[in-house]
């Protein structure tokens, strides 16, 4: 059975960060934080989409 998508990621997301003291965001480069902020993002929906593209 294929697993989800969705459940890979946070699967992989908190194995990767369980171990990572809280400052770990500290330690990325500008830009690498730029992208988790832009990652994190995209899932972030605040209103339904309407209409045709």
């Amino acid at each position: 059975m294929k697993r989800s998508p969705v459940v890979k990621f946070y699967q992989q997301y908190f194995a990767a960060t369980q171990s990572v003291s809280a400052g770990w965001l500290a330690r990325l480069t500008a830009a690498q934080r730029l992208r988790v902020l832009e990652d994190l993002m995209q899932w972030e929906i605040t209103s339904p989409v309407t209409g045709k593209h």
